[in-house]
C-alpha cells in the first residue's frame, strides 16, 4: 500500500514539474525565438497585467520586438538594428493569420509591402522596386492599381475597368470609363486637365452605370472642361465625390471615404476647405 502510495506522489509530482506552457510561450515557440540567444529582456504588461510586449536585447542599439493581444496570441514581431527598423516586420490578426508583411533596409522600406483581410485575402500591395501598387475588394477582385508616372486604374467590385488613364507626355494622359459590365463607354485623353476626344476638345455627356441600373460616373463636359453638377462612385456603389463647375470656375467640390462618410468639402465660393476624418470627426 505504502508502494502505491510513493508512487501517486512521484507521478503527481513529475505532473506538476511538467507545467503546461502559456499562450505566450507557445507563441513564442512557434516564431523560433530562444530567450538565450539574447542578452536582455524589457517587457511591458497590460493594465490587465497580462504581457503587451517583449523586448529582446542583443545589443543596446539592436534588438527584437514582439507584441501580444491581451489573449497571448501574437500580435506583431520586427527586428531593430542600429535604432532603425530592418529586415521582416509581421503583424497578425488575433485569429493567427497574416495581416500586415514588409520588409526593411535599416530604416527604408524594401521589396513587397503586403496588407491582408481577416480571411486572408491580400488586401493592399506595394512593390518598392518596381513603384507599384494594387488594393483589392475583400472578394479578392482589383480595387486600384498604379504604377508610377505610368498608368492608374479603378474597378468596379466584381473586378472590371471603371477608369483608367495611362500616362503619354507631361500633363497628357489617355482616358478610358467603362460600364461595369465591361462595356466601354468613353475614351479620350487629358491635356493640362481639359478634356479632348479626336484632338478636339469635347462636348458632350459622359455617363457610366452599374449593372444594377444606377449611375457609377456622370459628366456633362463643354469644351473639354466639366459644367455644372458632376459626379463619380467606388466600385462598390458608395459615392466618391460630387461637384459643381460654373463657367469654369468650382462652386464647391464635396469628397467621400469609402464608407460613405464626408472627407472633406472645399467651397469655392466662401473659399474654405473643411475635412474630416474617416469615423466623421471635423480635423482642425
Amino acid at each position: 500500500m505504502k508502494k502505491y502510495i510513493l508512487l501517486s506522489i512521484l507521478i503527481s509530482l513529475l505532473i506538476s514539474s511538467c507545467k503546461k506552457k502559456t499562450v505566450i510561450e507557445n507563441e513564442l515557440d512557434s516564431l523560433k525565438i530562444n530567450k538565450e540567444n539574447y542578452t536582455k529582456t524589457d517587457t511591458v504588461f497590460y493594465k490587465s497585467k497580462k504581457v503587451k510586449s517583449l523586448r529582446f536585447y542583443k545589443e543596446k542599439t539592436q534588438y527584437l520586438d514582439v507584441s501580444f493581444y491581451e489573449s497571448g496570441r501574437k500580435k506583431s514581431i520586427g527586428n531593430v538594428k542600429n535604432n532603425q527598423c530592418h529586415n521582416e516586420y509581421i503583424d497578425w490578426y488575433e485569429n493567427g493569420k497574416q495581416k500586415w508583411v514588409r520588409k526593411y533596409n535599416l530604416g527604408n522600406q524594401i521589396g513587397k509591402n503586403t496588407e491582408y483581410f481577416e480571411n486572408g485575402n491580400i488586401k493592399k500591395e506595394y512593390d518598392n522596386d518596381n513603384k507599384e501598387s494594387s488594393e483589392y475588394w475583400e472578394n479578392g477582385k482589383l480595387k486600384s492599381k498604379f504604377i508610377e508616372n505610368v498608368s492608374a486604374s479603378y474597378h468596379y467590385f466584381n473586378g472590371n475597368f471603371m477608369e483608367k488613364y495611362i500616362n503619354k507626355l507631361k500633363d497628357e494622359y489617355d482616358v478610358e470609363y467603362f460600364n461595369e459590365n465591361g462595356k466601354l463607354v468613353f475614351n479620350g485623353y487629358y491635356k493640362k486637365d481639359v478634356l479632348f476626344k479626336d484632338n478636339i476638345k469635347y462636348n458632350g455627356k459622359i455617363i457610366c452605370f452599374f449593372n444594377n441600373g444606377k449611375t457609377s460616373i456622370y459628366q456633362n463636359v463643354v469644351n473639354g472642361i466639366p459644367n455644372g453638377k458632376f459626379f463619380s462612385s467606388y466600385g462598390n456603389g458608395n459615392l466618391k465625390y460630387v461637384s459643381e463647375v460654373n463657367k469654369g470656375k468650382e462652386i464647391y467640390y464635396k469628397a467621400f471615404y469609402e464608407n460613405g462618410k464626408t472627407y472633406f468639402i472645399r467651397d469655392g465660393i466662401k473659399k474654405t476647405f473643411t475635412q474630416w476624418d474617416e469615423n466623421g470627426k471635423l480635423m482642425q
